[in-house]
């Protein structure tokens, strides 16, 4: 039916044609098409189908309130226009959040400010560079001093940003050194066989326990030698998270490098760092001598003796950091 010419009923030696059976013949090969049936003729689809084609029946409008499952939202946007109930809870939700939001911001920033937060992590690639240079090759630079910012009547109002002082502490590197750390200690316990999901929280949990024990003490020794403003909270974090770049090289050296290379990097590495710290902390941390009354007295030499000491310790923090412990071990 609709186009597809029908054989002739076949008549066996016993089987009589009737005269409906003719009439029903003669309408579905003889009959004009339908406008409707001719489309669907010709449409290549049914075509290559084969499928037999039938008059369909126009299709109603749909009724008012009946489903849309072309556009669920507007479905659900109609839903929520006529309840009131619904409307009431969307407004209460937005309400609690934009609550947590004030809430989250006030007890942050209680401790450390978006603004200070934007400030360490204000970087170039020019800056990246060459704070990588000083970390390895410490010795090729010579001037230390962070530059000032000044307001329009000539007053210090702090130091410049890492992007237009290369000397400035930021956080951009030491974070980025504690994710390139944790990863390159999973890749290594992969190839080893051993590898656990868990030893990736273990890694990072270590890493942060270092910084975290790092920055207490020198907190406490600032309080004791009566260190003020001049050495900042975020600044300690940062220079305490720039070992995380010397020790990448020592844990990619361990497993490939002969054990001399990896010693020998090990040390010079840990050296170059010890210098970085003096070199960069020294000047918040010891007064210059000629601004000493009455010459050295004995709270300068107290902060020699602590700055060396926190040098010194980056050994131990570096040898902590290459050693491949899993969470099962």
């Amino acid at each position: 039916m609709g186009g597809q010419f029908q054989n002739p009923p076949m008549r066996g030696a016993f089987s009589p044609i009737d005269a409906q059976q003719q009439q029903q013949f003669a309408y579905n090969n003889y009959a004009a098409p339908q406008p409707q049936q001719q489309q669907q003729y010709q449409s290549a689809q049914q075509q290559s189908s084969g499928s037999h084609q039938y008059p369909q029946h126009p299709v109603q409008p749909q009724q008012a309130g009946a489903a849309n499952y072309g556009d669920p939202y507007g479905m659900f946007a109609q839903g929520l226009q006529g309840n009131q109930a619904a409307q009431f809870g969307m407004q209460f939700a937005g309400s609690a959040m934009n609550a947590v939001q004030e809430n989250v911001q006030q007890n942050v920033g209680r401790y450390v400010s978006m603004r200070q937060l934007k400030y360490y992590f204000d970087v170039s690639n020019i800056y990246v560079l060459s704070k990588l240079r000083m970390l390895i090759f410490p010795w090729l630079q010579r001037n230390w001093h962070r530059h000032v910012e000044r307001d329009q009547s000539g007053q210090v109002v702090g130091h410049m940003s890492p992007r237009e002082d290369n000397n400035s502490p930021d956080l951009y590197i030491p974070t980025m050194g504690l994710v390139t750390y944790v990863i390159t200690i999973g890749l290594i316990i992969g190839r080893m066989g051993v590898f656990h999901p868990e030893d990736l929280g273990f890694t990072a949990s270590s890493a942060l326990g270092i910084i975290v024990f790092e920055v207490l003490l020198v907190k406490m020794f600032c309080y004791l030698l009566s260190v003020g403003s001049e050495l900042q909270f975020l600044d300690i974090v940062a220079y305490s998270g720039y070992k995380f770049v010397t020790t990448i090289i020592v844990v990619l050296l361990k497993p490939w490098a002969p054990w001399w290379l990896t010693w020998s990097a090990f040390f010079y590495l840990g050296f170059a760092l010890a210098f970085f710290i003096i070199r960069s902390m020294r000047h918040a941390l010891i007064p210059e001598a000629s601004s000493v009354m009455g010459g050295v007295n004995t709270q300068r030499k107290r902060r020699v003796h602590f700055l060396f000491i926190i040098a010194m310790m980056q050994f131990l923090y570096i040898w902590i950091l290459i050693q491949y412990k899993t969470s099962a071990t």
